[in-house]
């Protein structure tokens, strides 16, 4: 199948991009089969599915229960949503947007690092908006050291190919782990002996008053609205970075990092 004038934006040479029906296109899959054989195969890198109202009933029964099983979100759409999406591709009622690398779960990401009281740091995305910030901020923390990121599934930026290309490719090294509710996220990683600071201007004290704990996660908030309240509520501390000038405010992908290589600077002076 010739692809014509679809998917420019992932830069491809439409003349020469031949594949099987359904077949993954930049981070789209489409069709009842592809989609249902990644879901049975491959599900760590499906993150949301998309299903048409009209679906033949026993086709959205067996997706939505395959979603079910591996924790996957799904939505029911107008079939003219999937037009568009597919630009007016035969999708038979579903699509799927995927990921290029796994996708790891909180419960298996804290059973790879080390126990308590190891060092290690997380960083925690509070609904992120832009896959451009979420690129910038995964490379960052790939290079201050961290173990992962966690995003939200839902209401948040998806890890698309613009983030992967954004992360100069630290997405498809370090650990992407999606969770559900954030606040519930917290309390899993203060069980695991994390110290859980949260970034906001509205914070008790400045981020450089002390040291961050060799363990340690940093809570970054969305661009605009900044952490939610019950996610503020639920982290260890709230801190702020001072600033000097009359913008009022930094990128959250610059405060995040920031508060990471604080985090590096802390253990390296603490190891000393």
């Amino acid at each position: 199948m010739t692809n014509d004038n679809r998917r420019r934006g992932h830069g491809r040479d439409e003349r020469a991009d031949k594949r099987p029906e359904g077949a993954p296109a930049g981070d789209i899959c489409w069709g009842r089969n592809p989609v249902i054989a990644l879901l049975e195969g491959d599900p760590e890198r499906c993150m949301k599915v998309l299903i048409a109202k009209s679906a033949q009933p026993h086709i959205k029964a067996k997706i939505t229960e395959l979603c079910r099983a591996n924790g996957i979100i799904f939505q029911n759409v107008e079939s003219a949503a999937l037009d568009r999406l597919t630009d007016g591709e035969n999708h038979q009622g579903v699509a799927a947007y995927t990921a290029q690398m796994k996708l790891w779960e909180p419960e298996e990401l804290l059973a790879s690092l080390p126990a308590a009281p190891s060092p290690a740091l997380i960083l925690l995305c509070d609904h992120l908006q832009d896959p451009h910030n979420l690129g910038a901020v995964i490379r960052s923390a790939e290079a201050a050291g961290a173990a992962a990121v966690m995003i939200p599934k839902r209401g948040g930026c998806l890890p698309t190919g613009t983030v992967v290309k954004t992360s100069a490719g630290a997405a498809l090294r370090l650990p992407v782990v999606k969770v559900g509710n954030v606040s519930q996220t917290i309390k899993m990683l203060q069980e695991a002996d994390f110290w859980v600071t949260g970034l906001a201007m509205e914070g008790r004290d400045t981020l450089f008053r002390e040291d961050l704990p060799p363990r340690s996660a940093i809570v970054v908030g969305a661009e605009g609205e900044g952490l939610g309240n019950a996610v503020a509520k639920a982290c260890d501390d709230i801190r702020f970075i001072p600033m000097q000038g009359t913008t009022g405010s930094l990128n959250a992908s610059v405060a995040a990092s920031i508060a990471m290589f604080e985090w590096t600077r802390s253990l390296g002076k603490n190891n000393k």
